[in-house]
């Protein structure tokens, strides 16, 4: 369970706070009563971040796994209604 702290105690013992991020590896910070911000270690940051890859790695990664010329798609049939076609008008 982490510790949770007010913003105005956050404020007053930040110090105190990042020395506890040793023991810890997460401290919530609240206004209110109600979380609205957490500190982490940087253990928890990067427990945080293990794995996670960048949008066009995932993109790549996706069109990888699904063939999208073997899934027999018009695309002209597909989008044949989504683009209005007529002049503009004032």
């Amino acid at each position: 369970m982490s510790k949770s702290y007010s913003i105005t105690e956050a404020k007053n013992h930040f110090t105190e706070l990042i020395g506890a991020l040793e023991h810890e590896s997460v401290i919530q910070i609240t206004r209110r009563g109600k979380p609205v911000a957490v500190l982490l270690s940087p253990g928890g940051y990067e427990h945080l971040q293990k794995g996670k890859i960048d949008f066009w790695e995932a993109y790549l990664a996706f069109r990888k796994r699904l063939d999208l010329a073997g899934l027999d798609l018009d695309i002209d049939k597909i989008y044949a209604d989504v683009r209005d076609r007529s002049p503009g008008g004032r």
